[in-house]
């Protein structure tokens, strides 16, 4: 007789060795993501079905917005962001495995939603002695689904402990901290969601750690909208001569680096860049931000990957001129986000 839960393990172990494997195109990947989606949903013990209003049960914590469990229910359905986190995650622990044969892999998972859609699979593919998930997340129903579906799986042995909590409460464990944070709590542009304050406290308690994401980079970019936006998908356009774009400059990097930069930074202003609008700036032209997001090593979202990287217009009063200088910050808090004002014009004329 065929064991179902051993029948379903097979198979979730094999739709991840496919999502993981570099010589399948992302694009190209999204049946077999929604087939271990399904796989999921049928383990977990509340549907997380699409309502009409699918902010209810949204948090907003000291920090930012956490989405409801029904809006993390459905991130997976930006598909090409989910394998890409899924691959750098794993190729993080593959690197962590080969300096730390002798014991599992400790990997922080915030914001892990009610499916955990970044950790189950890959416990499918690594044994609980290669790898150890602590996962959290501030909505408990969220948790209890997660904790179901790992239960019915069989795979509690890669669970060092579920938290239910925010995570800007989490107190890294000094005698055994993350090897990896993995977190993807944000937005385009690090609008709203608490991707960079959590960041920044986790960070400060295992400075060792690895994050995935890397980096996350915002660039002013002059678009001309006429040549911008169509429908093709992204893989047929990446690289396309139809646009036509000015880059301006990087405006704020969230990675390592900047988080160390800020550890004397009391305050919930972040510094960013002040930007000089170049003489070049004509009417067709417009500010737009974007986000890139480098998840780890060479897994990397560029502009339209996902809903993380659609450029977003910047906002700001009044028009801008050539010449001009944008400064720019990102304030911390219950509404977070980047803010840029335009200073006082560079050249008088």
């Amino acid at each position: 007789m065929i064991n179902l839960r051993e029948y379903m393990i097979d198979h979730l172990r094999s739709l991840t060795t496919s999502l993981l494997d570099a010589e399948n195109p992302v694009y190209t990947l999204r049946p077999e993501m929604v087939e271990l989606m399904a796989i999921l949903r049928d383990f977990q013990s509340t549907a997380f079905v699409r309502q009409n209003d699918i902010t209810e049960g949204e948090t907003r914590t000291p920090n930012g917005l956490a989405v409801s469990p029904t809006m993390a229910a459905m991130c997976a359905d930006d598909y090409v962001r989910t394998i890409t986190f899924m691959r750098g995650a794993h190729a993080a622990i593959l690197d962590i495995q080969k300096e730390f044969p002798e014991r599992p892999v400790r990997v922080l998972y915030v914001g892990c939603g009610p499916y955990a859609t970044l950790a189950v699979p890959l416990m499918t593919v690594l044994s609980s002695r290669e790898i150890s998930f602590t996962l959290l997340d501030v909505h408990p129903e969220s948790i209890d689904s997660v904790k179901t579906i790992i239960n019915s799986l069989g795979l509690t042995d890669a669970v060092a402990s579920y938290e239910t909590m925010d995570a800007d409460s989490y107190r890294v464990s000094p005698d055994q901290p993350p090897d990896i944070i993995l977190m993807e709590i944000m937005q385009a542009c690090l609008q709203a969601e608490p991707q960079v304050a959590i960041t920044r406290h986790l960070l400060k308690q295992a400075q060792d750690s690895i994050l995935v994401p890397e980096e996350v980079r915002i660039d002013l970019i002059l678009t001309d909208i006429s040549r911008e936006f169509n429908f093709n998908s992204p893989q047929q356009y990446q690289g396309s001569t139809q646009r036509d774009r000015i880059a301006v400059s990087p405006v704020f990097t969230l990675n390592r680096e900047t988080v160390k930069s800020w550890n004397c930074n009391q305050t919930n202003r972040l510094p960013a860049s002040d930007v000089r609008i170049p003489s070049i700036l004509d009417e067709r032209y417009q500010p737009m931000l974007f986000t890139t997001v480098q998840v780890y090593k060479n897994y990397v979202l560029r502009d339209y990957d996902s809903g993380l990287t659609c450029p977003r217009a910047l906002s700001i009063g009044g028009a801008l001129k050539p010449g001009d200088t944008i400064k720019f910050h990102y304030e911390l808090g219950e509404h977070p986000g980047l803010h840029a004002e335009v200073s006082e014009r560079l050249d008088k004329g």
